[in-house]
C-alpha cells in the first residue's frame, strides 16, 4: 500500500504520494492533485475530478531543466496544501527521481529522503536502493538547477 508523505519543514501541509500505472486506481483518493509524468494519460482519466496536472520527459533524460518543470509543479501544489498523487508508468524512474528531488529541496537529508520513499512505497524500496545511489549526482544537478531557477525568477 502506497501511503502519503508528511511533514514538509519548508513547505505548505500538502503530502506527497507516489504510484505507478499498475496500482494508480487503487491509491487515488478524491482529495488528490495528480501529476501525471506517463507520455500518455490514464484512459481513465476522465472518470474522476480530480484536478490534474501532466508532463513527460523520458526516464533517463539527464538534462537537469527537464526535470525541474515537473518538480516545479509538485512544489506548487504541496505549498497550497495539496496532497500530490505523482505517477509514472512503474513509479519509479521519474516519479522516484521527482519526489527525491522534492524531498531533498525540503530539507530532508538523502538517507531521509530515501527512507522517507522506501517506507510509503514500499514496493520500489529494493530498486530505489539501486537507483538513487546511482542517480544521485543528476538528481544534485537538478536540485542546483531548481534553485538557479528560482533565483532567476525572483
Amino acid at each position: 500500500m502506497n501511503t502519503p508523505i508528511h511533514g514538509w519543514p519548508l513547505l505548505g501541509g500538502g503530502s506527497l504520494t507516489m504510484c505507478g500505472v499498475d496500482d494508480f486506481r487503487d491509491t487515488l483518493r478524491k482529495e488528490h492533485t495528480v501529476v501525471t509524468l506517463c507520455r500518455y494519460l490514464p484512459k481513465w482519466s476522465k472518470v474522476d475530478k480530480n484536478e490534474r496536472h501532466h508532463y513527460y520527459f523520458r526516464a533517463h533524460n539527464k538534462d537537469p531543466a527537464i526535470w525541474t518543470h515537473a518538480i516545479q509543479i509538485v512544489m506548487d501544489a504541496i505549498a497550497e496544501g495539496k496532497d500530490v498523487l505523482l505517477h509514472c508508468v512503474h513509479g519509479r524512474d521519474r516519479t522516484g527521481g521527482v519526489a527525491y528531488v522534492v524531498l531533498r529541496l525540503n530539507g530532508f537529508t538523502h538517507d531521509q529522503a530515501h527512507f522517507a520513499m522506501a517506507e510509503a512505497r514500499p514496493c520500489m524500496a529494493s530498486m530505489w536502493d539501486n537507483i538513487i545511489p546511482q542517480r544521485r549526482e543528476l538528481y544534485e544537478e537538478i536540485i542546483e538547477e531548481y534553485i538557479n531557477q528560482q533565483r532567476e525568477r525572483r
